[in-house]
């Protein structure tokens, strides 16, 4: 439904606003601050300030960067889903089936 729709379109992640944080945080801990003081000015979670840290602290502020992204890789790539897409545009008789439901 459109409720439904306008819902899901409100609860996708701004992932630039999610890097900055990580990058502000990359910066807190580089001039010394604690991660409490990270979780509270940044209002996340102790234990996201703390993964951070701990990202921050093995790999710098590319370790924060994050994979530019939401959600699992797509295992098929633009032309698997093109030849998909074709095939059901040709409706399940040119398939093999006996009705077109």
């Amino acid at each position: 439904s459109d409720a439904r729709k306008v819902k899901q379109r409100g609860a996708r992640r701004d992932l630039d606003a999610l890097r900055e944080r990580r990058m502000q945080a990359a910066e807190m801990f580089a001039a010394g601050r604690r991660q409490i003081d990270v979780a509270v000015e940044l209002e996340v979670s102790q234990q996201t300030a703390s993964r951070w840290y701990r990202q921050w602290t093995e790999g710098g502020s590319e370790a924060l960067e994050g994979a530019g992204r939401a959600g699992r890789r797509p295992r098929l790539d633009d032309t698997q889903i093109e030849v998909i897409r074709e095939e059901l545009l040709q409706g399940p008789r040119a398939h093999g089936f006996a009705t077109g439901v």
